[in-house]
């Protein structure tokens, strides 16, 4: 038991005097916001363009583009599994 709780000590120490680089929510602000542009100025433009279509169109759209991309991904690895 001593050496066990010896152990958990000795480990508890290393985690303590290394230097963990834990980031902040609020630390990347600006990669988030350019990762997050292009998915919003879409929608905000489809929304825009297509006042008759609704959200769910949107949702379908993309769902079948990406299944489409995705289905090349799969045939792609498909054929060249055989290589």
């Amino acid at each position: 038991m001593g050496e066990e709780r010896e152990k958990l000590v000795s480990m508890y120490q290393e985690l303590n005097e290394k230097d963990t680089d834990i980031k902040k929510w609020n630390k990347a602000l600006i990669p988030k916001a350019i990762l997050l542009f292009p998915p919003i100025s879409f929608t905000l433009t489809f929304l825009q363009i297509n006042k008759d279509k609704s959200l769910i169109d949107l949702f379908i759209f993309l769902a079948i583009g990406g299944l489409l991309v995705f289905g090349g991904i799969f045939l792609n690895y498909l054929l060249s599994k055989g290589n």
